[in-house]
C-alpha cells in the first residue's frame, strides 16, 4: 500500500526545502486536486506551486494560498488528479505525423488494416491518380498489414506483379505497419543502391548472389529464382525511397507539439535518431517549439557499422555517437548520449526474424483449423536438413510436397535472426558503457533477450557497475531464468503495454508458431493458457516483482501514430479483451467472450503509473529533474479527466482508463496543452 505523508507536513517540507525561492509569488497554483506525486513515499496532496519552471510547492490547499499573488494563475482542479507528466521511453516523434513532399514521394495509408492484393493495387492505383510526383518520384504504402504480403491471388501470384500492375515505372513500396517487412514492385528493385559502395545497382537473382550476397536472406525469391517482392529488415535501406527531411516537416511540426501535449507527454526517448531527425529537433528547440524533453539514440546498424556480415567497426560507431552527443551539449531540452541496437527483428509470419531460443513451429493450416504440426525432428526433416541443397531445384521442391503434403524447406529450423553477433555486441555494449553512453537495445524474442543480457553482463564484468541504466526495448518473450537478471544487471525493461491484449489478427501470425493449437478461431484453443504463450509473454509484473526497472514505451507510429498513454496503462492493468466467438465473421452482434494474455502478469496502477513517470525518469536519465512532483523538481505536470484510481478497482471499468483525458499539459513551467 503507498505510504501517506499528511498534507501538514508537506506543506512544512515545501516552505523548508524552496528557500529564497519563494520571495515572490507562483506563477501557477493548481488546487482543490487529487495530486498523486509518485515520490518514493507516494505522498498524497491537494495543491502544486511553480513559479518559473520550478515546482515550489507541494502540499495542501490553504499552504497554496501562501503562493498566490495577483499575477498567479490558480486553476481550480475540481478534485480531478493531477500527475507528473508522463514519460514515453520508446517512441518515434516524428514519424506520428505526415511531412509534406514536393513531388519526392507520395504516401498511401493502409492504416494496418488486412488488404487483399487486389484491393491494394485499387487502392495504390488511386493514390498514383492523386500523386503529383515528379519524375523520379516514389509512391509509399504505408502502415501496411505484413501478412497481406501473402495474400496472393491468381492475377497477382507474387507482390511484386501486383506492384508492377500498378505501375512499371513509378517505383513502388509496401511499408510494414511493424518496420520490418517490406513490398517492392520492379522500379524499386532497379533504384537499388549498395549500402557499402552506393553504387547503383539493381536487386536481381544474380546481384543476391553476388554482390548483394551478405544481404541475399533479406530478400526472398519467385520459382523463377527471381525476387518475388517481399522482404524484410535491412532490404528497406538497400533499396532507399526517400526519406523526409527539415523542410517537410516544418509544415507540420506543430502537430507534433500539440500531439504531445496532448498526450500528457512531456518527456520522450527517440528510439532511432539519424543526423536527419536530429537536424529537426534542432530546429524546433530554436523556435521555441519543443515542448518535451528528448533523449536521442544513435542507430548503430549492424548492416553499415559491421557486427554481422563484417566485424564490428568500432571507431566509426563511436564516432557517430560522440558526434551526436557533443550536438546537444548545449541544449535545455535534448541529450544525445543514447545509442539503439536491433538484436533481433519481429516474431510474427511471415517475417519471424525475432531471436528465439527454440525453433519456431511450422503448422499445416488449412482454413481456419491446424491439422498437425510438422515433426522437425523427424527422421524425414532430419534427412531433408542434411540433403536440403537438393531442393535448391523448383521441380524437386513440387515432388517433395506432392509426396509429403508440405515445402521441403519447412523443415530447416528457424531460430529467428541476431542482427549482431553475440561477441560482436558484447564488444559494442561495452565500449558504450565505458565512454557514457546508455545503450536501448531492441528485443522481440527470448533468445534475442538473453544475448542482450549477456552483453551487458560482459560491460559490467568489463567496466564495472558503471550506474548507466541500459535498457531492453519490447521484451515480448523473455526467459524464465532470464527475468531476475535485470534488477542484478540493472538493465531496465521498456514494453509497449498494449501489445499485452490479444488481438486476433495479430495473433494468428504469432500464437501457432509459439504454441501447438488446433484452431485459430476456437478462442479457448487459440489463447491456450499454457506453453510459451501463456507463461514467457511481457512478464510486466514478473520483472517488476523480481526488482527490474520497468518504464513504458508505446513505440508510436508502430500500432497506432499516437503515444496513447493510458490505452496502454489500461491494457497493462487487464492484460484481456473480450474478443468474438467467430473472428472471422463480420455479424458485429455476435457473442463475445473474454480472452486473456499471461493474465498472472497485470500490473497495479501504481506501478503502471510508476512506468510512466518515476521509472521512465531513470530510463532517461533524468530522475533528479522529472518523474515526481516534488519540490525543486522541473515543472512538468498534466491534469486529467478521469478518476483512474477508482476505474482500477474494477475489472469491468479498467478498459475505461483507456478514454482519459488530459485536460492540461504544464512543461517547464508553460501551459502547453489545455482542453479546458
Amino acid at each position: 500500500m503507498p505510504k501517506f505523508t499528511t498534507l501538514a507536513t508537506a506543506s512544512a517540507l515545501a516552505l523548508l526545502t524552496c528557500g529564497t525561492a519563494l520571495a515572490g509569488s507562483a506563477d501557477l497554483v493548481i488546487t482543490n486536486a487529487r495530486v498523486i506525486t509518485m515520490d518514493e513515499t507516494r505522498t498524497r496532496a491537494e495543491a502544486v506551486a511553480t513559479q518559473g519552471n520550478t515546482i515550489v510547492y507541494v502540499g495542501d490547499a490553504a499552504g497554496a494560498e501562501a503562493f498566490t499573488g495577483p499575477d498567479t494563475r490558480v486553476i481550480d482542479a475540481g478534485g480531478k488528479i493531477v500527475l507528473p507528466g508522463l514519460h514515453d521511453s520508446h517512441i518515434h516523434p516524428l514519424f506520428n505525423v505526415t511531412p509534406v513532399y514536393q513531388g519526392e514521394r507520395y504516401d498511401c495509408n493502409f492504416e494496418g488494416m488486412p488488404t487483399p492484393l487486389d484491393e491494394t493495387v485499387a487502392r495504390l492505383r488511386g493514390c498514383l491518380a492523386e500523386a503529383e510526383l515528379n519524375p523520379d518520384g516514389w509512391l509509399i504504402g504505408q502502415y501496411f498489414d505484413p501478412p497481406s504480403l501473402l495474400a496472393v491471388t491468381e492475377d497477382y501470384p507474387t507482390v511484386r506483379a501486383a506492384l508492377d500492375a500498378v505501375s512499371a515505372d513509378v517505383p513502388i513500396v509496401l511499408e510494414g505497419s511493424d518496420g520490418h517487412a517490406f513490398g517492392f514492385n520492379s522500379a524499386a528493385l532497379r533504384a537499388a543502391h549498395h549500402p557499402e559502395s552506393g553504387a547503383a545497382l539493381a536487386v536481381t537473382g544474380e546481384t543476391l548472389g553476388g554482390d548483394y550476397a551478405p544481404y541475399a536472406d533479406y530478400f526472398n525469391l519467385g520459382a523463377d529464382g527471381e525476387p518475388d517482392g517481399t522482404a524484410k529488415e535491412f532490404a528497406a535501406h538497400i533499396i532507399g525511397a526517400p526519406k523526409a527531411g527539415l523542410e517537410n516537416y516544418k509544415p507540420v511540426l506543430g502537430e507534433l507539439s500539440t500531439l504531445m501535449a496532448s498526450n500528457g507527454v512531456t518527456s520522450a526517448l527517440d528510439a532511432l535518431v539519424t543526423d536527419e531527425l536530429a537536424g529537426v529537433y534542432e530546429h524546433m528547440e530554436a523556435e521555441g517549439m519543443l515542448n518535451f524533453r528528448l533523449r536521442l539514440n544513435t542507430h548503430i546498424d549492424a548492416n553499415l557499422y559491421g557486427g554481422l556480415h563484417h566485424a564490428l567497426d568500432m571507431d566509426a560507431a563511436m564516432e557517430a555517437a560522440r558526434n551526436m552527443r557533443s550536438r546537444f551539449e548545449g541544449s535545455d531540452y535534448i541529450k544525445g548520449d543514447g545509442v539503439k541496437m536491433f538484436v533481433d527483428g519481429v516474431v510474427e509470419y511471415p517475417t519471424q526474424t525475432a531471436a528465439m531460443l527454440p525453433p519456431y513451429l511450422q503448422p499445416k493450416i488449412e482454413g481456419s483449423e491446424i491439422s498437425g504440426y510438422i515433426d522437425l525432428d523427424s527422421p524425414l526433416c532430419v534427412s531433408t536438413r542434411d540433403t536440403i541443397d537438393a531442393f535448391d531445384d523448383e521441380a524437386a521442391q513440387q515432388r517433395f510436397e506432392a509426396e509429403h503434403g508440405f515445402s521441403p524447406l519447412r523443415c530447416v529450423k528457424n531460430y529467428g535472426l541476431l542482427e549482431f553477433e553475440a561477441e560482436e555486441l558484447k564488444r559494442a555494449v561495452a565500449a558504450f558503457d565505458g565512454e557514457g553512453f546508455t545503450v536501448h537495445m531492441h528485443t522481440i524474442g527470448d533468445r534475442a533477450v538473453r544475448t542482450a543480457l549477456d552483453a551487458v553482463q560482459h560491460a559490467r564484468d568489463i567496466n564495472g557497475n558503471s550506474g548507466i541504466l541500459h535498457a531492453l526495448s519490447h521484451v515480448q518473450f523473455v526467459a524464465l531464468q532470464d527475468i531476475p537478471r535485470f534488477a542484478e544487471l540493472n538493465a531496465a525493461a521498456a514494453p509497449t503495454m498494449a501489445w499485452a491484449v490479444p488481438y486476433w489478427s495479430y495473433d494468428v501470425t504469432v500464437n501457432p508458431y509459439i504454441n501447438e493449437v488446433k484452431s485459430l478461431t476456437d478462442m479457448a484453443e487459440m489463447y491456450r493458457q499454457d506453453g510459451a504463450w501463456a507463461q514467457l509473454s511481457y512478464p510486466l509484473r514478473s520483472l517488476q516483482e523480481a526488482g527490474a526497472i520497468l518504464s513504458a514505451g508505446s513505440d508510436a507510429p508502430v500500432d497506432v501514430p499516437t503515444p496513447q498513454p493510458f490505452v496502454n496503462i489500461a491494457a497493462g492493468l487487464i492484460r484481456g479483451d473480450l474478443l468474438p466467438v467467430d473472428p472471422t465473421s463480420d455479424d458485429e452482434n455476435q457473442e463475445v467472450v473474454p480472452v486473456l494474455v499471461n493474465a498472472d502478469e497485470v500490473l497495479t496502477l501504481d506501478q503502471a503509473l510508476a512506468a510512466y513517470t518515476v521509472n521512465g525518469a531513470k530510463a532517461l536519465g533524468q530522475e533528479e529533474l522529472t518523474g515526481s512532483l516534488e519540490t525543486g523538481k522541473r515543472a512538468d505536470l498534466i491534469l486529467i479527466s478521469a478518476d483512474i484510481e477508482a476505474l482500477s478497482q474494477n475489472i469491468e471499468t479498467i478498459w475505461d482508463i483507456a478514454g482519459t483525458e488530459v485536460l492540461m499539459t504544464v512543461f517547464d513551467g508553460r501551459v502547453v496543452h489545455s482542453a479546458q
